[in-house]
């Protein structure tokens, strides 16, 4: 795979970077962009760097070396080499290990700049972020100037049907506007190009690939955590990969991961007149601003909001869970049990009512017997049935036994010497003592 050029187009209202390449497994070459308003043109550079995430684990993906032609930042350029291990590791199946050729490595000039952009979709994660940082107590944290909204990044393009995606651009210009800061609404086809999983894949190198198309004007961007550093999961978006996309113009930062998703919904967001107005999370509604109640997301958000009394206040959702949202909540991987065990955790400290924990819990233990099951191989299987089944009453019956007969040579011990004693008494034996010199006085 090569990326040969770049070349940025300014027409009209809109301005877009755009990278040819040359994908040879496809036998054929592509186009890649990044498109924005005119008003973020000074934003766009054309250098490497915006395409380098969007490329790299494609080309691990098809086994295609990866070659560079326009400049690169010597950091990002680096870090390549530190991404594939990463990857190579969680996902060996998938990624091969990639040769990284680039004719004009560069290390670029601080740039003094103090925009900061966020990632924002309306969801948990992004609210989290967009609450924590809007008015930081911490004087450490950096406030937000931009919220970042990207049309194309998780779903190809083909998805955004009759102009669905206005309404959700809409509510956020409503939240930026009410807490005066500006939007970056943009649009791209790298996922119509690039279809791999989204969460478990490129989730982090394509919200990279948006953030350093805009570094010629942020100085740092926020990618708001998928997960907590209590588990580190095989996820493209995460604390040991985003920043490793940095550049020297552009910090790339993974945040929010001190906090569990359930513990965002219920004792932060509760806090957030505008996520109580505008939040959304659904599944079902795709590049729509509502939620629909019912799908398996919206019942683990909906979740949390209710163990804390407060699910009535959030207008996007109903006022009340689904009365089968045992049968809804959806615990099909490792992901997804540990959000879930967030939940019960929540649920047990707020004093939750005692239906929701049970059968939260009971949820959870069938869910975890299901996963083992998933992981086992058709002979682990077996083996681990003959083990329950066979080896371990076998293992029980001769713990049994082995104790019985301890107990049983210890009571003919026992027996023996009392006899030995009678009969002493009686005149009829002695006891025979070792010599006095080994005898203990």
């Amino acid at each position: 795979m090569k990326l040969k050029s770049i070349e940025k187009k300014i027409d009209n209202n809109r301005v877009r970077i755009i990278g040819t390449i040359e994908v040879e497994t496809l036998c054929k070459e592509i186009e890649i962009y990044f498109e924005y308003p005119k008003r973020f043109a000074d934003c766009l550079s054309e250098d490497a760097d915006a395409f380098v995430p969007a490329l790299l684990l494609p080309a691990m993906e098809m086994g295609e070396s990866l070659e560079i032609e326009p400049p690169i930042s010597e950091k990002l350029f680096r870090n390549t080499r530190k991404i594939q291990d990463i990857f190579c590791q969680w996902h060996p199946e998938n990624f091969k290990q990639i040769l990284v050729f680039a004719r004009n490595v560069v290390k670029r000039n601080l740039p003094n700049r103090s925009h900061v952009g966020a990632f924002f979709s309306l969801g948990v994660d992004s609210f989290y972020t967009f609450h924590k940082h809007i008015h930081p107590n911490n004087p450490l944290l950096p406030k937000i100037s931009h919220l970042i909204h990207m049309k194309g990044i998780e779903f190809p393009l083909s998805y955004y049907k009759d102009d669905r995606e206005q309404e959700v651009n809409q509510r956020i210009e409503e939240v930026a506007r009410a807490t005066n800061i500006d939007v970056v609404f943009g649009e791209t086809n790298i996922r119509s190009h690039f279809p791999l999983k989204w969460g478990l894949y490129y989730h982090g190198a394509a919200l990279a690939s948006v953030a350093l198309s805009l570094s010629g004007g942020f100085n740092s961007v926020l990618l708001p955590s998928t997960d907590s550093y209590k588990k580190i999961f095989h996820w493209g978006s995460s604390p040991l990969i985003d920043h490793l996309w940095s550049t020297e113009n552009t910090e790339l930062v993974h945040d929010g991961s001190e906090v569990e998703r359930a513990e965002k919904t219920a004792k932060f967001l509760t806090q957030n007149a505008l996520a109580m107005k505008y939040l959304r999370v659904c599944l079902k509604n795709y590049g729509g601003a509502g939620n629909c109640g019912k799908c398996t997301k919206c019942v683990r958000t909906m979740l949390p909001l209710e163990i804390s009394g407060k699910l009535s206040m959030f207008q996007t959702f109903p006022n009340s869970l689904p009365k089968n949202w045992d049968k809804i909540l959806e615990i099909k991987d490792e992901h997804d049990l540990a959000h879930a065990e967030a939940i019960l955790d929540l649920a047990r400290e707020a004093g939750a009512e005692t239906q929701i924990v049970k059968t939260l819990s009971r949820k959870i233990e069938t869910a975890k017997c299901a996963i083992f099951l998933q992981e086992q191989t058709f002979g682990q299987l077996i083996g681990s049935m003959a083990s329950v089944m066979l080896v371990q009453p076998i293992q029980r019956q001769g713990d049994w036994l082995q104790e019985k007969l301890k107990v049983n040579r210890f009571k003919a011990k026992a027996g023996r010497l009392q006899r030995r004693i009678e009969l002493m008494f009686n005149g009829e034996e002695e006891l025979n003592y070792p010599p006095s010199s080994d005898r203990a006085t």
